[in-house]
């Protein structure tokens, strides 16, 4: 989770990282890019990563930041997205200081998984202090709920194929113990990472805490083989998914 972290993974980036942008089912981040396009003229691709979510913010703001800390990722989101309208800018987000970064609105995808706590606040207050007042803030992290929600959809899906159902639990709760590094905290593992996840009320109250007013709370579905190797194709809704808050400072 640090700078020499993202950048030995941008070698292969898109394989092992989700990009909520080009993978989401009920178009909730889209709809949300395209409306606050309307309203407002520039924008912050926090922890931008190989630019996924910076492209879909060109297309719809005048102007787009896109931050990041790892000088490999930004080279590659350099090459991927194209545009006179968008400034890349190296940024450490963990440290409390000023970046000098100013714009109306802020995407924050995926830029609050670090496990420990006080260097997600630490992001969380940057973001804040980087708006125009008035201006607003999107939020995506992982949700808890839908973490621990999975175990139960697979096990029910191998008690419906005819697995008994006492051995399916065990080993299920098995797998969930290795998974899990800390119920208490939200850690788990995703991709072999330490990965913080949030409960629906934890997840606004940390913006709340750094001074941000929480507008809504929404999901962003995505497909079950995102969360399971060889998902089975009879797994539908309720889909898995992220949590998504929209803030104003």
């Amino acid at each position: 989770m640090n700078q020499k972290y993202w950048d030995d993974l941008s070698e292969n980036f898109n394989e092992r990282v989700f990009e909520i942008a080009d993978n989401e089912l009920n178009q909730a981040l889209a709809t949300t890019i395209k409306k606050l396009g309307k309203q407002y003229r520039t924008a912050g691709d926090f922890a931008c990563g190989a630019g996924g979510t910076t492209a879909a913010l060109a297309a719809h703001f005048e102007q787009v930041i896109a931050v990041d800390y790892a000088a490999k990722l930004l080279q590659q989101a350099r090459k991927r997205v194209k545009g006179d309208n968008i400034r890349f800018v190296e940024v450490d987000l963990t440290k409390n200081k000023s970046t000098a970064i100013k714009v109306d609105v802020g995407f924050c995808i995926n830029a609050l998984i670090h496990p420990v706590a006080k260097k997600r606040k630490r992001i969380a207050a940057t973001v804040f202090r980087s708006l125009n007042q008035g201006g607003k803030a999107v939020f995506i992290a992982p949700s808890l709920e839908s973490y621990l929600r999975t175990y139960q959809v697979l096990a029910e899906y191998l008690v419906s194929a005819g697995k008994n159902r006492k051995k399916t639990v065990r080993k299920i709760a098995a797998t969930a113990q290795k998974e899990i590094f800390s119920l208490v905290e939200g850690i788990a593992d995703v991709g072999a990472v330490a990965t913080k996840h949030y409960l629906h009320d934890e997840f606004a109250q940390l913006l709340e805490e750094v001074g941000f007013q929480v507008e809504s709370v929404d999901r962003v579905e995505f497909p079950w083989a995102e969360v399971l190797d060889n998902a089975p194709e009879k797994l539908g809704k309720p889909y898995p998914w992220d949590w998504m808050i929209t803030a104003s400072r």
